[in-house]
């Protein structure tokens, strides 16, 4: 491995970053607009400078590729994170139009090389060959940056959905545009030529690692040095970012309003809103629909004895067992106090039983292993289980839950710890770990 140009090369993404961020931090004496330029000029050098660098046999990169392009994504996603969708709009709009206005000046000087006249020292064809090549790369890279800039605003939106790290929102979100880049700007490259799959991938595992320290450093930065935010935004709504910053806002302000906050799952007013549409939509297309209710036993004894700061934390570990034992479909969610509600779409009875016992027996496996020991010990649960259509035709949610919480009491009555269901055509087993299971 060629060590000094791998260590020039980190070297130069360290000071692109640095400026970055320098420029950034100097925002609210200089403004952003020298940070604008500055990622306007990178954006130019990083279509039309042709450097390669071998950091072993076959491996050639492009460090104006590697560097400058992942440097100029960096930028974009941290001026929409700390700022507002209005600045990465004028940001977006800044780096086209100095590529696409660069590209223009560099096809108008062209043309002195072909003229009478033109060129040094007899280089005119040599020159005009390189700069009208250098002005077609950054057409296309003016074209592709556009792509990408939005690319990664828009890949950030829709993977903050199901991605609840924050670094690996910024990781994944830099990877798929570099990967979409990289395909398009290699294959306009190479595409029919020999080396085209080689390029592909070396020109993939380049931006890939500048990937990772680029998105370390942005990660570090908004996590240790600005806390991350969406600041206020106002303006012309039928643009593209500020739709996203709004979207943003309202899907921020909608996931506080339908979670608990202690517990992390859903709460009773996303229950009352989604789980009659799953019940509708089941009785429409004649699919089961399982209903669990859970309650803590002697939970009003551990806030008692042990003060109700330990009673939080038996909320919030059953909050977290739940949450780990449910799939993407079922809705998990805290019903109220120490009671929680499991709706379980396309789920027989028998099947919402095992969910019952394992949530049982991983909130007992997790009180038993517990370094240091819980002071209250171990928590027990009373289940109440219900299911659409075996335990009847519930025209109603309010019918579904009524019979859920009656085996829930039934449970209760009988000492707690227990399961209470009843399957159609099926003999329930007396005994699940150290829990009784009980058929109504």
């Amino acid at each position: 491995m060629n060590g000094l140009q791998l260590g020039l090369l980190v070297l130069e993404a360290a000071v692109m970053a640095a400026l970055v961020l320098a420029l950034f931090r100097a925002r609210s004496l200089l403004g952003l607009s020298p940070l604008y330029i500055v990622m306007g000029g990178f954006q130019y050098l990083e279509a039309t400078l042709s450097v390669q660098v071998e950091l072993w046999p076959g491996f050639v990169l492009y460090p104006a590729s590697s560097v400058m392009f992942t440097a100029n994504l960096f930028a974009v996603l941290l001026v929409y994170l700390k700022e507002d969708a209005t600045e990465a709009r004028k940001l977006v709009y800044g780096l086209v139009l100095a590529n696409a206005g660069l590209t223009l000046v560099s096809l108008l000087v062209s043309a002195h090389f072909v003229l009478p006249g033109g060129g040094v020292n007899g280089s005119a064809a040599l020159g005009a060959s390189e700069f009208i090549n250098n002005a077609k790369v950054a057409t296309v890279g003016a074209t592709l940056l556009f792509l990408d800039v939005v690319g990664i605003i828009l890949a950030y939106e829709f993977i903050s959905r199901y991605v609840s790290s924050f670094y690996l929102r910024i990781l994944s979100s830099l990877l798929v545009i570099v990967a979409f880049d990289n395909l398009l700007f290699v294959g306009f490259l190479f595409y029919g030529t020999p080396g085209f799959a080689q390029a592909l991938v070396n020109g993939m595992l380049a931006k890939a690692g500048a990937t990772v320290f680029y998105g370390t450093v942005l990660w570090t930065y908004l996590r240790f040095i600005e806390p991350r935010g969406v600041a206020a935004n106002e303006g012309d709504v039928a643009d593209v970012f500020q739709l996203l910053t709004y979207r943003q806002k309202y899907e921020l302000a909608r996931r506080r309003m339908i979670h608990d906050t202690l517990t992390g799952l859903y709460n009773r007013l996303h229950f009352d809103e989604v789980v009659p549409q799953a019940l509708a939509h089941a009785r429409r297309y004649e699919e089961p629909l399982s209903l669990m209710i859970l309650d803590g036993d002697h939970f009003k004894s551990i806030n008692d004895r042990f003060s109700h700061l330990e009673g939080d934390r038996v909320l919030t570990l059953m909050g977290q067992t739940l949450g780990a034992e449910v799939r993407a479909a079922d809705i998990a969610c805290r019903y109220g106090g120490d009671e929680f509600v499991i709706a379980l779409p396309r789920t027989h009875a028998e099947d919402a039983l095992a969910l019952a016992q394992r949530v049982q027996v991983r909130l007992r496996e997790t009180c038993a292993f517990a370094s240091p020991p819980f002071p209250w010990g171990t928590i027990t649960v009373t289940i109440g289980v219900a299911c659409y259509p075996a335990d009847g035709a519930f025209e109603t949610l309010e019918e579904l839950v009524r019979v859920a919480d009656m085996r829930l009491y039934e449970g209760k009555r009988a000492g707690g710890n227990i399961v209470v269901w009843k399957a159609e055509e099926a003999e329930a087993p007396r005994i699940a770990g150290t829990s009784e299971v009980a058929r109504a």
